[in-house]
Order: C-alpha cells, then structure tokens, then sequence
C-alpha cells in the first residue's frame, strides 16, 4: 500500500487538491424491486471514478444503507455516521463518492442540508453518475435541479403505487398489511415472469385463520357482557392467548381497534388515512382522510362475527364514547388540559418497564377532577403487579421539589464542576492538537497557495482576453482553484488562533452555580415553558415501589441534565461555544422519593 494510502487509513490531513484526495463512499437502494447486489453495483462506479481521478477511497468510510427510503434521513445510519465522521477533526476524508444525488435523498430539503452541512465541514460531494463535483461552485445550482426531480420522482411514485392499491380492492384483494384473523395468501400469475424470473404477483387475498377468528368473536362476546377493553385485555393475557404483536400483551388500545375493525363483519374500508412526512422530524405522520374519499368494498367471505353481533357492540361503543368525550384528558387523547401535564411520556415503570401514565380520571365530589398515573400494564393488560396509583398533583408537586433541591446540593454541583473543567480541558488539548498539525503543514500549504494563485492570474489574463463568454472551461477551473486558496487561508488562519482555558475553578462554579439557579426558577415558573425544559433536559424518570414502615412510596431514578445544549456562551472569547457541546454534565436523580399518601402542600 502506498505511503499516501496509509496516511488516509490513519486520519492524516492531505490538501483536498493533492493527487491522492481521500474518499468517503456512500451507497443506498430501497425499493424491493432492486437486488441487494445494487449497492454493490453503486460502489463499483464509485471506486472506478476514484481509480480514474487517481483519489484514494478510504476503506474505513465505505457506508450504505439497505431497504430504507431515501425520503427522509431518518433510520439513515450509513450516512448519518459519514456525516458524524466528516465533522471529526482532523477530517479522515475530503470527498464523499455517490452513485447519483437520489442515493443521498429522494427529498429537495434534505439532499441540500446534506450537501452544505458536508461542504461546511470541508468534504465536497462528488456525484458519479451525474458529473458533479461541489468543490465546483457551477455544480451547486445542479445539485439542486437533480435533489427537485428525484423528490418529483418520489412523489409520482406514490401516486402510481396508490393508484394500484385502489384497483387491487376493487378486485377484492387487499392492499397490503395484516389484520388479525386473517393471514394473506398471495397469487401468482401462471405464466408471466416479473424481471427476476419469478412469476409475476396478481394479488394478496385474506384467508381466515380460524384460531384467531375464535379469539376475535370471543372478545364481541365478552364486550357485550359488560367487559371494558382493559378487562378483556386481561382475561386474554391470563388465558395465555398470544397477541397480534410479537412484543407487546394485549392491552386495552388493541381490543378497541378489534371491536372497531369493519372488516371483522365483511367490509373491506380502504383510503381512511394517509401518511404525511414532518419536515421537522422526518417522520411520518397518520391523517385522516375525508369521509368522501374512503372506499368501502362488500367481502362476505371475510365476516367472522354476525352483523347482529356487529350492529349491537358499535352502539354499544358510540354509547360509551359520548359518556366519556367530555372528560378525555391525558396522555391518551392530547386535549389542551393534558398538554400542561408536566412529566406525560418521560414516566417509566421500574418493574416492567412499561410506560406510567394516566390510569384514572374520575369527577371530585368538590369540583372538579381527579387524575392520577399508573403502570399501564398493571392498569390495561394485567401483565404487571405494581398496582400503585399517584395523583397528578401530588406527582408533578413532590418530583418537581426533589429536583430542585437536587439541581442545587453543593456535593453535586461541585462534581460537576469538577467534570466540567475537566472535559473543557481536554478540548482545548484537542482543539492544540489539530493546530499543531495545522502548523507541520503550514510550509506546504503556502508553497501550494503561492502556485495555485500564479495559475489564478494567468487563467485571469487568459480569460480576460477572451471574454468569459468564450471560455467556459478557464472560467470553471479559475473558479476551483480560488475555492482551494480559500480552503487554504481557513486552514492558515487556525494556527494563529491558539485556543487557552482562561476561566479558573472560581469562574467555572460560578457559572455552573448560576445555571442550577436558572433551572430551578424555570422549573418553579410558568407551566409551559417547565414542560419545555424538562422534555429537553430529561429522558426518563422511573418510578419503582417500595413498601416502608409508614406505606407505600416510589423511588425516583433516572438524571437531569445541566446545561441541555445551552446557546449561550461562557465569559471568555476563545471557549465560545463550547458550553453548548457539553454533554457530561447530569445529576443522578437519586435520594428523590415519592409519597403518594403525602397531602398537597399550599
């Protein structure tokens, strides 16, 4: 291996200029149509482009991802970790290698941050099938005429394949997706061969599984006795009858979606909802659709339960549902009042490790409600014995307290403290150290730059002879070479900017001290913006029970973090910033203890 190509295995720095400019490579296929062999296929032309330029591809960053849409970044690993990588410094690559744009993102938004969060870091992104090069500043416009068509491309397949969704019900097969009960069984053309060789799929029709159509009428059964979705859920759990989820007991939510299932008395209901991306998140997010837009298909082959049956449980629901739709409150159905509950989704049960949340809302003799949180599993599936109950006050007051006094006991601060400097100091070493490496290159950067802007002027005189209409190519390179120059003076510029820990011990307490104040009177201040700062701060509380002398109590555990990434900068110019990075600093929830029998204080 050449002298070149060792340098690139170990992270050392080359001029992204340099003959053997060192590589990233990334790949991605999702559709089921293509083979695995696809990425494989990707990451050929990419090394055949390397090859070619003379560039060197480093092995360690070769990434892709496999059955994901490109779409959205989310569940993206092979990328998201060249990204992570590119940001480390020094830089182990100065190129990322891809097929085509589509292989980043298949979204206008999501290809473009990617290209300038990398370019920000210095690594240009370098499109093989396409001919583009970002280090080129003519390929940026580009980049994101290609990041348009391949959203564009997305979007009409989407409405190709639901296009085919709708003529497979109307032919009374199903669209895709298991429903309990039932299994699919798919049909195959006699003759036709799809692009692989195997026979091409007609169609998938539901089949009925007799086992689980017993489960299924035995829940009708049960419902129009007077059980609750709960109480089935538990009945069923005792009785060892295994769930539609491979994870998960049955729990109230899934007797209720059984009950409310049409296709359980021979109704196929297609186009209910539909899934829409948050372009926050990345995630997709269900709607429901116009009733209008529904299509609703007659399957008598698939009715388990009797329309007698059927018709008397769903008066039976709407009933229930109008009695109760005044007082939905929690984390269940997210109305107004439920958003101001403080700890919703961050409690944990420590025996299960199921979620704690609202288990109980009844009216108050005085007025108004009593809400209080519980194990979901105890309270929905019967699957666990921690039968504890606390009142929303009562919780929400007691854990709000310890984590005040927490935020300020001086043995904590003081280890914070401590490990704060300490993580300070080790990035101001490694801040030195890139400097340092910055400076053993410096001689050959400016021998580069001296060259490389002799070759700007005569390109200059070239062109200016000529007109730049005339000379497209001198106008491209011209614009290369300053994007290098300019890479070279940023380079420069970080040896003279020697970072030092000018804070003492003094100042650092006094900051973290300050900021534990902070928390405290945010905490103790107005509801929402509490809520906002213990969702940033706070990943989970768990609250196991314990049984003492004087009753039942629960023991908090979990941590509360500091600082949460905090903008703001500390006093001293040349560790601006760095707060925000700071990630050790948590205080262990420990020694905080709950006492559901405890009364309101004033």
């Amino acid at each position: 291996m050449s002298n070149e190509s060792n340098r690139s295995k170990h992270g050392g720095s080359q001029p992204i200029g340099a003959v053997y400019a060192r590589c990233a490579v990334y790949a991605r296929f999702s559709s089921d149509l293509q083979r695995d062999a696809s990425t494989q296929d990707q990451f050929r032309n990419c090394r055949g482009l390397a090859a070619r330029k003379n560039w060197n591809v480093v092995d360690e960053y070769v990434r892709s991802d496999e059955g994901i849409s490109g779409a959205s970044l989310e569940d993206r690993k092979g990328l998201l970790e060249l990204i992570a990588a590119a940001k480390q410094r020094p830089r182990p690559f100065d190129r990322l290698l891809v097929d085509d744009t589509s292989r980043l993102a298949r979204n206008l938004e999501d290809a473009i941050r990617v290209v300038k969060t990398l370019e920000f870091c210095g690594v240009h992104v370098v499109s093989v099938t396409q001919g583009t090069d970002t280090q080129d500043r003519s390929s940026r416009s580009l980049i994101a005429l290609f990041g348009l068509m391949d959203e564009e491309f997305l979007i009409g397949l989407a409405d190709k394949v639901h296009r085919g969704q709708l003529g497979r019900i109307l032919e009374g097969y199903t669209a895709g997706g298991k429903s309990y009960g039932y299994k699919n069984h798919t049909i195959y053309h006699p003759t036709r061969k799809g692009i692989h060789g195997n026979n091409i799929v007609i169609g998938v029709e539901l089949l009925i599984i007799e086992e689980e159509a017993a489960v299924v009428r035995l829940i009708f059964e049960l419902y129009e006795k007077g059980h609750g979705f709960a109480a089935i859920a538990k009945t069923l759990n005792s009785r060892g009858i295994a769930s539609p989820s491979t994870r998960n007991p049955w729990g109230a939510s899934s007797i209720k979606g059984i009950l409310h299932n049409e296709r359980y008395h021979g109704w196929l209901v297609w186009n209910r909802t539909r899934k829409v991306r948050n372009p926050e998140t990345g995630r997709k997010e269900k709607r429901t659709r116009p009733a209008d837009e529904w299509v609703r298909v007659h399957a008598p082959d698939l009715q388990i339960v009797t329309e007698e049956q059927w018709e008397r449980v769903q008066q039976h629901l709407k009933q229930i549902g109008a009695r109760f739709r005044p007082y939905q409150v929690g984390g269940f159905h997210r109305t107004a009042r439920s958003k101001e509950y403080l700890f919703s989704g961050l409690l944990f049960c420590g025996q299960c490790g199921a979620k704690i949340n609202v288990v109980v809302s009844r009216a108050k003799k005085s007025g108004g409600r009593y809400i209080a949180y519980g194990c979901h599993n105890y309270r929905f599936c019967g699957t666990c014995s921690n039968s504890m109950l606390i009142g929303q006050e009562t919780l929400e007051q007691q854990l709000l307290e310890g984590l005040c006094n927490l935020v300020l006991q001086p043995e904590r601060l003081e280890l914070a403290v401590t490990e704060f400097q300490r993580q300070l100091e080790k990035m101001v070493e490694e801040s030195k150290e890139t400097v340092r490496k910055t400076n053993a290159e410096s001689d050959g950067l400016k021998k580069e730059r001296t060259k490389l802007a002799a070759q700007a002027r005569n390109i200059a005189d070239a062109i200016k002879e000529n007109g730049h209409h005339q000379s497209p190519t001198l106008l491209s390179e011209l614009m290369k070479i300053e994007s290098r120059i300019e890479a070279i003076d940023h380079r420069l510029n970080q040896s003279n900017n020697i970072p030092e820990l000018t804070l003492t011990t003094d100042e650092l307490r006094e900051f973290v001290y300050k900021e534990a104040e902070n928390l405290k009177a945010l905490l103790q201040g107005d509801r929402f913006l509490a809520k906002q700062e213990i969702a940033k701060r706070i990943g989970r509380v768990v609250l196991t029970p314990k049984e003492t002398d004087t009753g039942r109590v629960c023991e908090v555990s979990g941590d509360i973090h500091l600082l949460a990434g905090d903008p703001r900068v500390l006093p001293n110019e040349p560790l601006e910033g760095i707060a925000e990075h700071y990630t050790g600093m948590r205080i262990p929830l420990t020694g905080v203890v709950l006492d559901p029998s405890q009364a309101l204080s004033a």
